[in-house]
């Protein structure tokens, strides 16, 4: 009667003691993002207590006969063990590092890992030797930042309160490293409520483009830019998809993913003008002049007494130049691909400029310029026919420097 009675004693003990261990579990989990450093501490106190029992335990079996002593250690042991994995997995949960942002074009893949007992205070490793320490990069040249605007009108929109006509935003950030122009965020609001932004977040995938032009504004010390930029892809979520291209004046905002909607839009060509240094070095080297139409052949866009606005920037790539020429508000070349063409550069000023390939070629009409006699000779073919127009610069003005 009286080890039966130890038994019993030994067996409401070993009970208590697994109860403890499940409430500390579900306590661990309820409180796994709150206090981690006092739970684990916590933890270990009750471990170290529970081992303190399970050595009296030991102590009043070896005066236990009736009952192999072996028969009570195994769930004795099991506790031991089970109490362990929670505060290592406790003290895993502490010490492991955050995870890292992933970058907003690649989707997120999680990881799956085995709990590992890791310690709550590990040696820090030792700092990389001389030898193998990677080297600093030099560090880069302050970019030239700038905002540009540009205000565009609805044409049509669908799944939003906006009717033809409506004002609208385009707001641009700009950095410049001399060589290259980037579009590090862009916003476009209409009626007082963003359509899209790039800072939204992205679900899914962007295929994203981006182009900038830099010109030098009518007042001194201001520059005007035009813009291609795209952020398209399947994706859900928050983010819309635009493609805009302010040389061929459109642009579109839509979003598939519900509430879905989808806004056309009408832009200048250029943004409003901004004061500062130009973000390109090329734009001190612009020729920028006014012109005018001469004559006109065939089924030619450009009628003749058309007004005329050329620009010529060379590029980074020797004996190419950026080449814009607008007459009577459509640009004659320049809107088809890239508007890059040969140019000759003597003493940083713009000679010549020559692209012989046609629209089915090359994207542009073929146009040559001679900036001594100040001629401009436009040509294409069409389905309708060959056409031609000349364009001659005004007198009196001069380069741009």
């Amino acid at each position: 009667m009286h080890y039966r009675d130890e038994r019993d004693a030994l067996r409401g003990r070993v009970d208590s003691l697994q109860e403890q261990l499940a409430t500390a579990k579900r306590e661990l989990e309820d409180q796994r993002d709150d206090d981690r450093t006092a739970r684990v501490a916590q933890l270990e106190r009750q471990m170290a207590d529970a081992r303190r029992l399970l050595d009296q335990l030991g102590r009043e079996l070896d005066q236990v006969r009736s009952r192999p002593r072996r028969s009570l250690f195994v769930p004795v042991l099991a506790l031991i063990a089970g109490l362990g994995i929670c505060t290592s997995v406790a003290a895993y949960l502490l010490v492991r590092p955050a995870p890292e942002a992933a970058d907003d074009a690649v989707p997120y893949a999680g990881v799956v890992a085995t709990p590992v007992p890791v310690p709550i205070d590990p040696a820090p490793e030792p700092a990389p030797t001389p030898a193998s320490a990677p080297a600093t990069p030099a560090p880069e040249a302050p970019a030239r930042t700038a905002t540009a605007t540009w205000k565009a009108t609805v044409t049509r929109a669908t799944g939003l309160p906006l009717a033809a006509g409506a004002t609208c935003t385009v707001e641009a950030q700009l950095a410049g490293s001399g060589e290259k122009i980037r579009v590090p965020a862009l916003q476009i609001v209409c009626g007082g409520t963003p359509i899209y932004s790039s800072s939204d977040p992205l679900n899914g995938m962007s295929r994203f483009s981006s182009g900038v032009e830099e010109d030098s504004g009518a007042a001194p010390g201001t520059h005007v830019y035009a813009i291609s930029y795209e952020d398209k892809g399947d994706r859900s979520g928050e983010r819309a998809e635009v493609s805009l291209d302010s040389i061929r004046k459109v642009g579109a905002v839509w979003r598939d993913s519900v509430p879905a909607y989808r806004v056309e839009l009408k832009l200048p060509y250029q943004s409003a003008p901004v004061k500062g240094e130009p973000l390109l070095d090329a734009t001190g080297r612009a020729l920028r002049r006014t012109a005018r139409v001469t004559a006109s052949s065939g089924p030619s866009p450009a009628k003749v007494g058309a007004q005329c606005t050329l620009r010529v920037s060379p590029l980074a790539r020797p004996g190419k130049c950026l080449t814009r020429l607008e007459c009577g508000g459509r640009m004659l070349y320049g809107a088809g691909t890239t508007g890059v063409s040969e140019c000759t550069v003597e003493q940083d000023q713009v000679v010549r400029v020559h692209d012989g390939n046609t629209t089915r070629n090359g994207g542009d009409p073929a146009l040559d310029l001679d900036v001594a006699t100040g001629k401009i000779t436009v040509r294409d073919e069409v389905a309708s026919g060959t056409w031609t127009a000349s364009v001659q610069l005004d007198p009196g003005a001069k380069q741009d420097r």
